[in-house]
């Protein structure tokens, strides 16, 4: 190693080894000594208050170790940082909006199905009005159930729109792999409604169908005149949900046309507390009525809350409460009543001359209710679909008598002249025979 240049100092002072290599060079024993009086330091200042006072030292004494200098954050780490909140927020955001909706879904569903459960117009009709803004959530169930309650209205109410409406909804979830019950259920009811029988009763037997499935059952048992096998299905139906107002209505005229009628009397009335403007039940409780297997205290109410209710119930629908309760005033004897029940309908012209006929027929009829035949379309109800029967034919007339008792009472009759004929030819015969001996005896001289 080359020697370092003399130094222009006297050889006797010392030199600062700094100058020669750029650093101080501090023996093991500094560097040791150093490094201890650094630890202190740094666990003085780290030691709590109370045991540096009871270490007895000077605080002035105690220096705080050097800081450290602040680490700078590079901007790349800072905007992932600022990116990774951005995507915690929009997922938060998203999870409650899913959340949200989910939510929505659910009660609305729910508000749906007890509107639907009702069975009446106005029932149908909130339901598809709570419905509508949930199909675009949810195509399958929400759709499904939209189309049941327009099928029911095109169905039983006769509004054409609101079939294609339940038509269009129809389209995906008869697409779907899994096909809802509810979505079988409607298109069993448009079938009905087209009365394709086969193809309704194929729709409502399919798997899944639950209640509804087996009202439909019934009331097509009930359309093909078989009113026995309408009650099976309607037991199945009301086993699973014993107080739905549909099935406890068609099982009523199932008993009543089978003569079970205070088993149908108590349907009608348990149909009723459910669903307290059920326009089957209501009528079948009147057609009781009529026949005295009801009282028409029982039959009254409804009919007037069914007439009344002119934002809720169809024109036909009242039209038919007005003939069974103008039916059932007139028997009464209060005919003013039976008029304003009438007057009420809102009928005219031709329909109002058919209802006076009906209500006539059904007052003066005083063995049973009859169906009257040749209801206009004004007055025809899907709730009201008792067939037409014919009335008895008159009683038949006494037989005549046989013709042989009439000959014999002509001869009886006969026999006096008869007698009086052989008197007659005796004197003849006396007259005669006086001829006789006349021209006998000679003649005197």
């Amino acid at each position: 190693m080359p020697k370092p240049p003399p130094s222009d100092k006297g050889a006797g002072e010392p030199t600062d080894p700094t100058l020669e290599t750029g650093f101080e060079e501090v023996s093991p024993d500094d560097a040791a000594r150093q490094d201890a009086q650094w630890s202190e330091a740094s666990d003085t200042v780290t030691k709590p208050l109370g045991e540096r006072e009871l270490s007895g030292g000077d605080a002035d004494d105690e220096l705080p170790p050097p800081s450290r200098p602040p680490r700078r954050v590079s901007r790349a780490v800072q905007l992932g940082a600022i990116a990774a909140a951005v995507v915690a927020v929009a997922v938060t955001a998203l999870v409650y909006r899913a959340h949200h909706r989910h939510e929505v879904l659910e009660k609305g569903l729910a508000r749906a199905r007890e509107l639907i459960r009702l069975d009446t117009r106005a029932g149908y009709l909130a339901a598809a009005q709570v419905l509508e803004p949930l199909v675009p959530i949810d195509t399958l169930e929400a759709g499904s159930l939209r189309a049941f309650a327009l099928a029911m209205l095109a169905t039983d109410y006769r509004e054409e729109q609101a079939g294609q409406a339940a038509e269009v909804l129809l389209v995906e979830p008869e697409r779907a792999t899994e096909v809802p019950p509810a979505a079988n259920v409607a298109r069993a009811v448009l079938a009905m409604g087209r009365r394709e029988a086969g193809t309704a009763a194929t729709y409502a037997a399919r798997q899944g169908g639950g209640p509804w499935a087996a009202v439909v059952q019934g009331r097509l048992a009930l359309l093909a005149g078989n009113p026995n096998g309408a009650l099976e299905p309607l037991g199945e139906a009301l086993a699973v949900d014993p107080k739905l107002p549909a099935a406890l209505a068609v099982q009523g005229d199932a008993f009543r046309r089978t003569q079970n009628y205070e088993a149908a009397r108590q349907a009608y009335l348990q149909a009723l507390e459910g669903s307290p403007s059920h326009p089957r039940a209501t009528y079948g409780l009147a057609k009781l009525a009529l026949s005295g297997k009801a009282k028409p205290d029982e039959a009254i109410p409804p009919l007037r809350r069914l007439l009344a209710d002119r934002d809720g119930t169809a024109s036909n629908e009242r039209a038919r409460a007005a003939l069974y309760l103008a039916a059932l005033l007139g028997r009464a004897g209060d005919r003013a009543g039976a008029q304003r029940a009438m007057e009420a309908s809102d009928l005219a012209g031709p329909d109002r001359a058919w209802l006076e006929k009906a209500v006539a027929e059904e007052e003066l009829s005083r063995t049973g209710f009859r169906t009257v035949d040749g209801a206009p379309a004004a007055l025809l109800s899907a709730s009201d679909d008792d067939p037409y029967e014919p009335p008895p034919p008159p009683p038949p007339e006494p037989p005549k008598p046989p013709a042989k008792k009439a000959v014999a009472k002509k001869a009886t009759k006969a026999k006096p002249a008869a007698k009086k004929t052989p008197a007659k030819s005796t004197k003849a015969k006396k007259s005669s025979s006086k001829q006789k001996a006349a021209k006998k005896k000679p003649p005197a001289n």
